[in-house]
């Protein structure tokens, strides 16, 4: 938290004024606000700590092959950047790799969902827009641009485009927005599409799938990385009761049937938000804005409603 930023409110603009505001800060929570900070310092925040409590957990550089189970354990094969085999035992074999796991592919789990039509530029430029710990939406004709800060004095932006739209990000915003970015103080820019996947159930035996690994969701609206935080905080603590022998092998795989339901629900709560997000996004014609506008404003002008939203923004109703 004290390296990101707090954003304790948004607001969606469309027509150069504001429709709609959100405060999180006002949430009955223990962090009421939506922290911002970049994924590679989150990741690097969490690598440092585990080295703290042990300095030999992660082995860096080794990538997973393939693995047989037994009924006590599971038999794991990996192999090094050097070319090094290494064989490995463990009593639970975790899937936290991703959305193309290749544990995941290993076992043969399957999982449904689609690939959306949907795409988007993103880049991270300095803010100049004088919003400060805001973000914001802008809500255009063409589709939408997300707008929030990020430390250092940097604001991400992100704009839904057509398929072959290989328009600049810079000048896009302007025309879309009004804020011109400069384009020298540029330091990322990416363009993605959007898929939603989900498992069955995330345990499989003694396999457990989390993260993109279990639920891959439209990155709009940044809960997937969140979600899969929160599906490591939930079972490390039954990690723990098990392999101390706490645990007896039945009523873990309880255990594991619960935490599966619970988590792919707040899974399944995240995508049918992110597909929200992605249809308010997206293109609209010029005769039905002053409805949807006339509608938004009504809306979040329920103390009711804007709760809901902003318990959602801030995933309140997926934790624990």
């Amino acid at each position: 938290m004290e390296q990101g930023i707090r954003i304790s409110r948004g607001v969606g603009m469309s027509r150069r004024r504001v429709i709609a505001e959100l405060d999180f800060s006002s949430l009955p929570v223990l962090h009421p606000f939506v922290l911002s900070l970049p994924q590679d310092r989150t990741v690097q925040r969490l690598r440092d700590r585990l080295c703290e409590v042990d300095g030999e957990a992660l082995m860096g550089g080794v990538e997973f092959q393939r693995f047989t189970s037994r009924p006590d354990h599971h038999r794991v094969w990996a192999c090094s950047a050097d070319g090094e085999s290494r064989e490995l035992e463990c009593r639970i074999l975790i899937g936290a790799d991703g959305s193309h796991s290749p544990l995941r592919e290993a076992a043969g789990i399957r999982r449904t969902g689609q690939t959306h039509p949907d795409h988007y530029v993103m880049g991270d430029y300095f803010d100049s827009t004088g919003f400060g710990p805001v973000a914001a939406l802008f809500l255009h004709p063409e589709g939408i641009v997300e707008s929030f800060p990020l430390p250092g004095g940097v604001r991400r932006w992100v704009a839904r485009v057509g398929k072959e739209d290989r328009g600049d990000l810079a000048v896009l915003v302007a025309r879309r927005t009004g804020h011109r970015l400069d384009p020298a103080s540029n330091s990322m820019h990416s363009r993605f599409r959007t898929s939603s996947y989900l498992v069955d159930r995330m345990n499989h035996g003694r396999i457990v799938l989390i993260g993109d690994a279990a639920h891959e969701i439209s990155p709009i609206g940044g809960q997937g990385m969140t979600l899969g935080l929160l599906d490591a905080e939930e079972l490390a603590p039954l990690l723990a009761l098990a392999v101390n022998g706490r645990l007896p092998g039945e009523q873990f795989n309880g255990i594991l049937d619960r935490f599966s339901s619970r988590r792919m629900a707040a899974a399944r709560t995240a995508a049918r938000q992110a597909r929200i997000n992605m249809v308010l996004g997206r293109p609209l014609g010029p005769s039905f804005i002053p409805l949807r506008d006339a509608l938004a404003s009504r809306a979040f002008a329920s103390e009711r409603f804007s709760a809901s939203v902003a318990r959602t923004f801030t995933m309140s109703n997926t934790a624990r």
